[in-house]
């Protein structure tokens, strides 16, 4: 009797400590959790054609000044028109910025390896290229955004071509995962309701973390 109380209460202290194993594992991958991020410079060429909506040069760009802060990057960011005609329906910007990736050893090496060219530069300008070692690190989080739900950003129904250039020629560059992509436009019909995109995105857990390598 005793045996089998004691086989019975084994098999019951493996079951438990094989959920107690699977929910440390789950909340270690949670979309919440905190990571450690660097920030990565980027520069990129964005061209907006749109044939329901035309926008002032001004008006777009704080649009995507706006949506580019909503999904991570920090708020330094740079967008200059370089074709840009006022009510039309093509433009092209540039867009330089710092987005967050994740500090693994891979990204870091990537941000700290430097050709003959940046190290002409950087002694050009009296600087001294950071090491890996050195290289800033921040807490940042996966944080879910809901594009036509955000309050701040204000999308209108007219505004679903220019986030559908986003998710082509923006959302790939940075740490961001669709979630769900209810994209529907058209140009014959309209639209009747903001552009429908949810995504996850590594945002810096605090403000503060704008300090960091600025």
């Amino acid at each position: 009797m005793a045996s089998a109380s004691s086989r019975r209460m084994f098999a019951i202290l493996v079951g438990v400590a094989a959920l107690l194993s699977s929910a440390f594992a789950a909340a270690e991958t949670s979309p919440d959790a905190g990571v450690d991020a660097v920030w990565k410079p980027q520069r990129l060429a964005f061209e907006y054609r749109g044939y329901s909506t035309l926008y002032n040069c001004g008006s777009l760009k704080r649009k995507l000044h706006d949506i580019l802060l909503s999904i991570g990057a920090r708020e330094d960011l740079r967008v200059s028109s370089y074709a840009c005609d006022e009510q039309s329906s093509v433009a092209s910007f540039e867009i330089a910025f710092h987005s967050p990736v994740q500090a693994t050893p891979e990204n870091v090496r990537a941000l700290t390896s430097y050709d003959s060219h940046d190290e002409l530069v950087a002694r050009a300008r009296g600087e001294t290229l950071v090491s890996a070692e050195d290289l800033p690190r921040f807490p940042a989080v996966w944080k879910t955004v809901s594009f036509a739900r955000d309050r701040e950003l204000k999308l209108q129904p007219g505004d679903c071509e220019l986030m559908q250039e986003v998710r082509r020629q923006i959302l790939p560059r940075l740490s961001v995962r669709i979630v769900a992509d209810r994209i529907r436009c058209s140009s014959a019909f309209g639209n009747i309701a903001p552009p429908r995109l949810t995504v996850s995105a590594l945002v810096p857990a605090s403000r503060r973390a704008e300090l960091v390598g600025g």
